[in-house]
């Protein structure tokens, strides 16, 4: 393929087409266009290189040899200069079409110079974009939409404020104590109370499930001592007595009624300071988690059993049925009293 012909615009290359007669040449494309018109000229050569609009083509690469002028190429000149004028006005009139589009039309003859053959299939199947900016702003506007829809969502289904009163419940030394009983109950519930074998939901061969067992807590075993011996030694070394000794040795019924007379000056009397006191709680967190404590290493690990009535059998199923046995009931007791501690400080 001629390189002088791929460095002409696609308007001479029209214009070219016409003088040499190519056929059906209307619509082509640039490349296209280029391909033909070289064929065209190489294959009309002895007729088209003395014609001077085709003269570069022929001097560049000429697929003939120079031979001097004879009779009838001088009469195919003549002829030739004869129909120039015709030619010139069909040169003029197509070069005014092309040079004359609509104003809000872009030049088809243009866009093909410009735009790979590729991405001219691609942009004539798909309406491409206008620039990467509209689609930033498109998933922007997306990501919004969604953003506020979920915030919605969240706000008419009670979630946040589930949420937030969870939190303030357990940001207190009553949570942390809370869930720590939480924790060892349920291990001695499994060991105490057992789920027994009910029945079976039947399959269902359109959803493709299988049989499911259901089972159950053994709720006989509530008559017996089966469940009520290892149930009453728990509930009397992790609630029972630690809530009697926050009771009775409540740090905080002088502490706090000092402060709130030494806050007020002389005008605070013993009736104020009583009401103050008893507006406090009324046990001692700190006194609750030792007591506990104690009480626990005492009967699970030094053997007190209250003059036999705690028999080693229901000492050791408790034992078992707590997550981490007694020491993990010390470590909770631990960090209950490093909570209260802390709790304390913080209202200083």
């Amino acid at each position: 393929m001629s390189s002088w012909l791929a460095k002409q615009k696609k308007v001479d290359l029209t214009q070219m087409a016409d003088q040499a007669g190519l056929p059906d040449h209307d619509g082509m494309l640039k490349d296209d266009l280029v391909a033909a018109l070289d064929k065209h000229l190489r294959a009309n050569a002895s007729s088209l290189s003395a014609n001077p609009a085709f003269s570069d083509f022929y001097s560049r690469g000429s697929p003939i040899k120079k031979e001097r002028p004879s009779a009838s190429s001088t009469a195919e000149k003549g002829s030739d200069t004869e129909s120039k004028p015709r030619q010139r006005r069909r040169t003029i009139k197509a070069k005014e079409e092309l040079e004359s589009p609509t104003e809000n039309t872009p030049d088809k003859a243009a866009l093909a110079t410009r735009t790979p053959r590729a991405v001219q299939r691609v942009a004539s199947r798909v309406p491409l974009p206008p620039s990467p900016a509209v689609v930033t702003d498109a998933i922007d506007r997306q990501t919004a939409i969604f953003r506020t829809r979920l915030d919605k969502a969240v706000a008419q289904s009670g979630a946040a404020e589930a949420v937030e009163y969870v939190r303030e419940a357990l940001s207190s030394v009553v949570g942390i104590e809370a869930c720590a009983l939480l924790a060892e109950a349920w291990g001695l519930q499994r060991e105490t109370l057992p789920w027994r074998y009910a029945f079976d939901l039947p399959a269902v061969p359109l959803l493709g499930t299988r049989a499911l067992p259901v089972r159950v807590p053994d709720f006989f075993l509530l008559v017996t001592s089966f469940f009520w011996a290892p149930s009453s030694l728990w509930a009397a070394t992790s609630l029972l007595v630690p809530l009697l000794a926050a009771y009775f040795f409540n740090l905080s019924l002088k502490a706090r009624p000092a402060a709130a007379a030494a806050a007020g000056g002389k005008a605070a009397t013993a009736t104020s300071a009583s009401a103050s006191a008893a507006a406090e709680s009324k046990l001692d967190p700190l006194a609750f988690n030792v007591a506990k404590a104690l009480v626990t290493y005492l009967v699970y690990a030094k053997g007190v059993r209250f003059g036999g009535l705690v028999s080693d059998e229901t000492v050791g199923r408790v034992d078992g049925a707590v997550p981490g046995g007694y020491a993990g009931v010390l470590i909770g007791a631990g960090i209950g009293a490093l909570g209260s501690l802390y709790a304390a400080v913080l209202k200083k």
